[in-house]
């Protein structure tokens, strides 16, 4: 994942007739648990979120494609239930946005995966 960029990236051509992973919806529900707390990073830079003790999430990834670098920042609010972190985020003129994944914290490591989602992303606390 890089986080919110899971829909981003390199595609295998095998999933050129695959139909697009569309995530379900999601009520943003859960409560802030502090373990998540921090600084993530993926060990190739391209993806950090900040989660801070308070509730608010900042999310940057680096998307690469064939016209070059781009980078996306996503701010929003982030909440832990039952194995999983919620991320929500949006404004009043695109709406708002709850994406679910599934957590696995490991000491420094966080595994995140969209649940139905087949991409996996590691991060590390910083």
């Amino acid at each position: 994942m890089a986080l919110l960029a899971a829909g981003f990236g390199c595609k295998n051509p095998d999933d050129e007739l695959a139909p697009a992973f569309v995530p379900k919806t999601y009520n943003f529900e859960g409560q802030i648990d502090t373990k998540f707390v921090g600084t993530w990073k993926t060990s190739d830079g391209n993806s950090t979120i900040d989660l801070d003790p308070k509730g608010a999430c900042k999310i940057d990834t680096i998307i690469h494609s064939m016209s070059g670098k781009t980078t996306s920042r996503v701010d929003g609010k982030w909440l832990a239930t039952d194995g999983s972190l919620m991320f929500q985020y949006g404004d009043a003129s695109h709406g708002t946005t709850v994406l679910k994944y599934n957590a696995t914290l490991k000491g420094n490591t966080l595994d995140l995966q969209q649940a139905g989602g087949r991409m996996k992303t590691t991060y590390h606390r910083k």
